[in-house]
């Protein structure tokens, strides 16, 4: 999550979606050298000096009781949606390769990537429209771009809060082709199991 308040935009963190890198092009542009230089020094012993009201990954319900909803509707909300099979290889092969990450002694004992997503699709199910949507329905942000088109969407992004950022690539976590992950069992497990984002933003194997 990245909210400013000067250029009235909110932009939710959905992870493994380019965020990082997102946040990376645009945190330049709307603080001081000296907010970030602090920022990184306090993030080591869990404060944020950038005073942003929610975690890295909240969701926009999340975000918008925090503000409110009159101030979270007046700005321009954006967040990046990724193909669930592509995301599910990605996380589990970030979760594998970062000892900082919370789930990383648990990625280290799945027997390979079957093992990951039998655990994943039957025990912790996390969807992405539920960062985006609220508990009734509603879609609750104005843009959703997505990873396989991330240059042209998020330059629409910029070029909308007339910000001139540039995007750097970081936390990349695998470079092979995600459907080499893939057996037609756990294919066919990942579409049910997320069939919701399946529909939802319209993605196929």
């Amino acid at each position: 999550m990245l909210i400013s308040h000067k250029h009235k935009f909110i932009f939710i963190h959905i992870y493994k979606n380019a965020g990082t890198s997102i946040s990376t092009a645009l945190l330049p542009l709307i603080t001081t050298k000296f907010q970030r230089f602090s920022h990184r020094k306090l993030k080591r012993i869990g404060i944020s000096y950038l005073n942003q009201p929610c975690s890295t990954h909240a969701t926009a319900s999340q975000i918008m009781s925090a503000i409110g909803e009159e101030k979270f509707k007046s700005y321009f909300s954006f967040c990046i949606a990724r193909n669930p099979w592509d995301w599910q290889v990605s996380l589990y092969q970030y979760m594998l390769k970062n000892p900082c990450h919370h789930q990383h002694e648990l990625a280290k004992k799945f027997d390979g990537f079957e093992d990951y997503i039998d655990w994943r699709c039957t025990q912790e199910i996390r969807l992405q429209k539920d960062f985006i949507y609220s508990q009734n329905g509603e879609l609750l942000v104005d843009f959703v771009g997505r990873f396989e088109t991330l240059e042209k969407d998020f330059e629409a992004v910029c070029k909308y809060i007339d910000l001139p950022a540039r995007l750097p690539k970081v936390n990349v976590s695998n470079t092979v082709p995600y459907q080499k992950f893939y057996t037609e069992r756990t294919q066919d497990i990942v579409k049910v199991a997320f069939e919701p984002d399946i529909a939802l933003f319209n993605y196929s194997f």
